[in-house]
């Protein structure tokens, strides 16, 4: 009976240990709302101006790499939302690159 309390113990402590793990290893979505300066389709950058400072970022999805040229060129006000991976801003999903003007 105590080796069994013992090994629930044990268990118990090592979840919480993997999840406490786990939640420290989560990347954290971050946002900018700022004026397309430049970009290039077939590196898959944007630049954007956010608060004065240029930021690129890469952007991993193809539909939000479509949008650019399509529904955003150069001077478009945009909202990003990205992952910082590696030391590079990363957009990776359709939505995290989104124009503020109707239809982008």
């Amino acid at each position: 009976m105590k080796a069994v309390r013992v090994a629930a113990r044990i268990m118990t402590v090592t979840l919480c240990l993997a999840l406490f793990a786990g939640g420290l290893m989560a990347a954290e979505k971050l946002e900018g709302k700022g004026k397309i300066k430049d970009y290039d389709v077939s590196k898959k950058t944007v630049v954007v101006t956010i608060d004065g400072k240029d930021t690129t970022f890469v952007v991993e999805h193809g539909g939000a790499l479509k949008k650019l040229g399509d529904r955003l060129e150069k001077g478009d006000e945009v909202k990003v939302k990205y992952f910082n991976e590696g030391g590079k801003n990363v957009i990776k999903s359709f939505n995290d690159l989104k124009g503020t003007k109707p239809g982008c």
